[in-house]
């Protein structure tokens, strides 16, 4: 096991990786910007490296300043969390050849599946159903407004090496395109370091699946799924585990499916393949070679601390996961993420008390500033319940039950949410939420 890890992230996943790694025994080193200088995860890491100013480009997206602290603090590992450099296949190449072990897929595989563009051209290889789509790096406008225009909207615009909704736009004409594409090219650059972008068909209705992997190389543990399909600016809101509008069919079907796509990689580490699901047919989406934001729903259901497990890969140490993770459990797990909203009148979190009875992921305490530069999330609420119906009432009670006093939150909202007819009758789709955000 390794002796030392260093957190390439912060907040609440940050604090999510040091759990971890204390049941390991691993020592942990965090990074740091300025602006998280007294941050909750930095007073819980065993060292802590300030590794530049607050913008993400000069501090967590900085690989040689990251690297840098690995090599003078002794880490032997290093875990990027999610989002920043998380899916960076040429981070993931330096930290090999600086003999630190990378958390997560082999850079080839990143470039190959953290490649949204690339991965789609992949899995039609595999004979994995995509919706139809197009890569427009290196095209020029009239290329890409002749594309679009034989393709035919409405489209979806995405960013290639994206996550996390940054960069993605809904097009109705080419009009739209050609107004949105310029700051969705810059958001990406600024996310990811990198702005190619690519367009693919757009679902009036669909459902947003996804398939939770952990591969070792010679074998691939199939994690269960999760709906995640009410979204809000192209942001998950809430998540389920397992998704509860697959029939036993299509869930067989998601499953060999996801086989299938990675049979031929050797995939190690987490990944999550996701799925558009539409009148009764699957299509392949997206993978994202890392960590996913909603994993504990995953955890819940399973029983498998996941990021204990993806630890364990790393280092090369056998994993004993039960057969019955890919079957769905009687337990089912809903998580609904606590935003910041805006305007933001103050930062100051004067109070945050949960219910007891609830797991909550956070990277805040009452006393804290709210920091605003980087994302939105407060906290991430789970609740499991035996069927969905306990789970929903018990979110319900849960969301009631959380006091938080200082900045404007998505609160309100959330709890509308969890009590909408469509909702409760799992009957929804990915453009329900900001229908239902228009009627506020």
């Amino acid at each position: 096991m390794f002796h030392k890890l260093l957190i390439a992230n912060r907040g609440e996943i940050a604090i999510r990786i040091i759990k971890a790694c204390r049941q390991l025994n691993i020592k942990t080193v965090a990074v740091c910007a300025t602006v998280d200088r007294q941050a909750w995860y930095t007073q819980l890491a065993d060292e802590v490296v300030c590794i530049g100013p607050a913008p993400a480009a000069d501090s967590y997206l900085n690989a040689e300043a990251i690297l840098m602290a690995a090599i003078n603090t002794q880490a032997d590992a290093i875990h990027p969390g999610y989002g920043f450099l998380a899916e960076n296949a040429d981070f993931a190449a330096m930290c090999a050849e600086c003999g630190i072990t990378w958390v997560g897929p082999t850079a080839s595989q990143i470039r190959l599946m953290g490649d949204k563009s690339r991965a789609k051209d992949y899995a039609r290889k595999q004979r994995v159903p995509v919706l139809a789509g197009a890569s427009i790096q290196g095209l020029n406008w009239p290329q890409i407004k002749q594309l679009a225009t034989k393709m035919g909207f409405p489209l979806v615009l995405k960013a290639s090496h994206g996550g996390g909704g940054k960069g993605i736009r809904v097009l109705s004409d080419v009009h739209a395109l050609h107004q949105q594409l310029r700051a969705a090219r810059q958001e990406a650059a600024a996310a990811f370091l990198n702005d190619a972008m690519y367009l693919e068909h757009f679902l009036p209705q669909a459902r947003h699946i996804e398939v939770q992997v952990l591969g070792t190389g010679n074998q691939l543990y199939i994690l269960g799924d999760r709906d995640c399909s009410l979204q809000l600016h192209k942001q998950k809101v809430l998540e389920e585990s397992p998704a509860s509008s697959l029939t036993a069919e299509q869930r067989q079907e998601l499953t060999r499916l996801s086989r299938q796509l990675l049979a031929n990689l050797g995939y190690q580490s987490l990944g999550t393949i996701e799925y558009l699901v539409a009148d009764g047919a699957c299509y392949f989406m997206e993978m994202n070679t890392r960590l996913q934001v909603e994993h504990g729903v995953t955890e819940l259901t399973t029983g498998i601390d996941i990021v204990c497990a993806q630890l364990k890969q790393a280092a090369g140490e056998p994993l004993a996961l039960p057969a019955m993770a890919a079957q769905p459990t009687h337990c089912v797990a809903i998580e609904a993420r606590i935003t910041a909203s805006l305007p933001l009148k103050q930062t100051l979190i004067q109070q945050l008390d949960w219910p007891t009875d609830v797991r909550v992921d956070t990277g805040y305490r009452a006393g804290d500033h709210f920091v605003t530069r980087y994302d939105g999330l407060i906290a991430k609420l789970m609740v499991t319940g035996t069927t969905r119906a306990d789970a929903v009432k018990k979110m319900q009670t849960a969301l009631a039950a959380v006091t938080l006093v200082g900045p404007t939150t998505n609160l309100s909202f959330l709890r509308q949410t969890v009590a909408r007819p469509a909702y409760l009758a799992d009957t929804y789709s990915i453009h329900s939420l900001a229908r239902w955000e228009d009627e506020q």
